[in-house]
């Protein structure tokens, strides 16, 4: 499903309408031969133009993270092979309207994977000397020469002015969305997320207690960073509560339980010497956690807003601003991170368009995913019949299992429920595709692999089931 942009359409459109003038006029004072010239030297310098372009951006260590090597080999090189030879066969007018649409959708998908704007021109720089030195070889007496070198450069910068109008354009939306569904975060069931963290955080503290009154030796004590709580705080807090200083707080406090704390029981308990001091430090740092705790939720309670009307669940237009931010979080930290979409179908609703029975299924079917999906994790109304999952922290496998469990839990929700009167059963399908991030930093990409993964699922002998990108 392609994530639509609201906004700038007229002022986009008169950036097309003056480009397109702009690559006009470029024509009219650049010959035919002459371009045909610079087309044929980038058609066939293009293997080596792209890997010089490559080996000189992977030396920037900034540009270095959006360009691993394997994703570089198998679709990147080959992109940028494409995106300049189409760029220099635009040959006439009839072709600029939609070379124009190539360059502003290479700008939104810098957009999307958040690739710093400044890093385009530079790429655009190391192409263009390229280009130009190759042109010193090719058949043109020294005024030819001079034009082909000031053509490449002024298309160039017009292709590299589109790119980053479209990437302003996108990254404009993608600030907005990031701060509605900051403050629909902030205002979404607090009451509710207040309970269930003050659960999972108590819940970490038997655990921990257990482990230390069982333990024969050096225990192995678990980390409240690891703990669903200390997840929770790291992805859903951190949207919820973002540039609170309570939030920094409570972030530090689980750094220093973890690195600093836990040692020094677990250092402790190895030399049976008593840990009482320690056990007391550590219980002040949970009362502390709490109370901070308590104040972001007290600053933050609020009315729910921003959700789908017939299932109560996050609006579909917020995805890119989560998904964004959690391909970046998980990047860095080298996490798994898995999606899942879900699709449950009632045909027999359906062909009779009992249209009250199937919007209280859906409903249902939103409650019993909520209710049994972790805490940390983040649940979308997709599109109709579909529900994304963000599987936080998550490997491929336990994902998986999730899916499962979940599958079974959303039949036997519909099938103990009264939808149609009467204790009628109602059949259903229930289809869902994983896929795992593979360190692609372009959101777009993930869901379209998601999206592969149930069509594959949902489209094999029309019966449940589970496929994998």
């Amino acid at each position: 499903m392609k994530i639509t942009r609201m906004s700038g359409v007229l002022e986009a459109g008169a950036m097309e309408d003056e480009s397109i003038r702009a690559w006009a006029d470029l024509f009219k004072v650049t010959a035919l031969p002459i371009r045909e010239v610079v087309a044929q030297v980038v058609r066939e310098g293009a293997e080596v133009l792209t890997e010089e372009f490559y080996e000189r951006m992977m030396q920037n260590p900034r540009s270095a993270g959006f360009l691993d090597q394997e994703r570089v080999q198998k679709r990147l090189k080959a992109s940028l092979r494409r995106w300049m030879t189409e760029l220099f066969a635009t040959l006439d007018d009839t072709a600029i309207g939609a070379a124009i649409q190539r360059q502003i959708e290479v700008g939104i998908v810098h957009a999307r994977i958040r690739l710093p704007i400044d890093l385009i021109p530079a790429g655009i720089r190391v192409l263009k000397r390229g280009i130009r030195r190759r042109i010193d070889f090719a058949p043109l007496n020294g005024d030819e020469r001079l034009a082909a070198m000031i053509y490449v450069s002024d298309l160039l910068h017009l292709a590299d002015g589109l790119m980053n109008h479209a990437y302003l354009q996108d990254a404009q939306e993608v600030a907005r969305n990031d701060e509605a569904f900051r403050q629909i975060s902030q205002k979404h069931s607090s009451l509710e997320e207040r309970s269930r963290q003050r659960a999972a955080l108590a819940e970490w503290t038997e655990t921990l207690l257990l482990s230390t009154w069982a333990s024969t030796g050096t225990p192995a004590l678990p980390r409240l960073r690891d703990s669903e709580f200390g997840i929770w705080v790291h992805h859903k807090g951190s949207i919820m509560f973002e540039g609170a200083d309570d939030l920094r707080d409570v972030v530090d406090s689980i750094e220093r339980m973890d690195g600093v704390f836990l040692p020094r029981l677990q250092a402790a308990l190895a030399r049976r010497e008593p840990a009482e001091a320690v056990v007391g430090t550590i219980k002040s740092q949970i009362d502390l956690i709490r109370y901070k705790l308590n104040d972001l939720f007290d600053h933050h309670l609020g009315q729910d807003d921003g959700l789908d009307l017939e299932t109560r669940l996050p609006d579909c237009r917020y995805l890119p601003a989560v998904l964004s931010r959690e391909m970046r979080t998980h990047q860095a930290s080298s996490r798994p991170l898995c999606l899942a979409l879900i699709e449950v179908d009632f045909p027999t609703l359906q062909k009779t368009a009992m249209s009250g029975a199937r919007s209280r299924l859906l409903q249902t079917a939103a409650t019993t995913l909520s209710a049994h999906i972790r805490t940390i994790d983040h649940l979308f109304r997709y599109d109709d019949q579909r529900f994304l999952l963000i599987a936080i922290e998550c490997p491929r496998s336990r994902t998986a299992e999730m899916v499962a469990g979940l599958t079974e839990s959303l039949r036997h929700a519909v099938h103990a429920g009264n939808v149609q009167g009467s204790w009628t059963p109602v059949p259903m399908l229930v289809s869902a595709g994983v896929a795992e991030f593979d360190r692609h930093p372009d959101y777009q990409y993930f869901i379209q692999r998601v999206e592969t993964a149930l069509a594959e699922a949902s489209g094999r002998h029309h019966r449940s089931r589970v496929a994998f990108a």
